[in-house]
């Protein structure tokens, strides 16, 4: 995935979780409400980024999966 695609992808999510942040704040009453999805907020942002970091963290190593291919008697990029 290049770079243009993730940065489409993240405005596309970054809007959609504003427009959402938005209807929450709207429906909620107006003193409580406000301290409520302030914490809402802050738990989902904190969820939403250790996945991310945990996704972006995983470890693409191509040679090791290769190995496992020929371990099997295949040859890499065989039918």
């Amino acid at each position: 995935m290049n770079r243009y695609l993730k940065s489409v992808i993240g405005m596309m999510i970054g809007g959609a979780t504003a427009g959402g942040w938005l209807l929450v704040d709207l429906l909620l009453p107006d003193p409580i409400g406000d301290y409520l999805l302030y914490i809402l907020m802050a738990v989902v942002n904190m969820a939403i980024g250790w996945q991310v970091a945990r996704f972006f963290g995983k470890p693409r190593n191509i040679e090791k999966n290769n190995a496992r291919i020929k371990g099997k008697g295949l040859k890499p990029n065989s039918n």
